[in-house]
């Protein structure tokens, strides 16, 4: 487990965050929506503040992948934002969260940390 608090791993778990972060960012541009035209979704705030997120979060990922192999980097970063999503949207939007959900969740934390060996 050492090896997950070295830089390049600090700089994907900083990548996954900024993905969901911006996720989150993206689904309440929506729920505030009042016209929902291409150009009022372009210059919503949270929109705005979901790119310079996600922007954040690339910069990162690309930065970890210097030091760090895609092969182990993408699942590692894909699976710590699902778990990530699945458990903020049920708190910040009162969406559903079920057994099976969790139960998945546990799983992908499982094959996240046993594909980084």
């Amino acid at each position: 487990m050492n090896h997950l608090l070295s830089l390049p791993w600090l700089l994907m778990v900083g990548s996954a965050c900024c993905n969901c972060t911006g996720s989150l960012l993206l689904k309440q541009s929506r729920l505030v929506a009042v016209n929902s035209s291409f150009l009022a979704t372009l210059l919503s705030p949270w929109f705005l503040a979901a790119l310079v997120i996600y922007s954040t979060g690339l910069l990162l990922f690309a930065k970890a992948l210097d030091h760090l192999p895609v092969s182990a980097a993408v699942p590692f970063s894909t699976g710590l934002g699902f778990i990530l999503i699945t458990i903020l949207s049920h708190y910040l939007f009162g969406e559903r969260l079920t057994t099976n959900q969790l139960a998945a969740a546990s799983l992908i934390f499982v094959g996240a940390i046993g594909i980084t060996r």
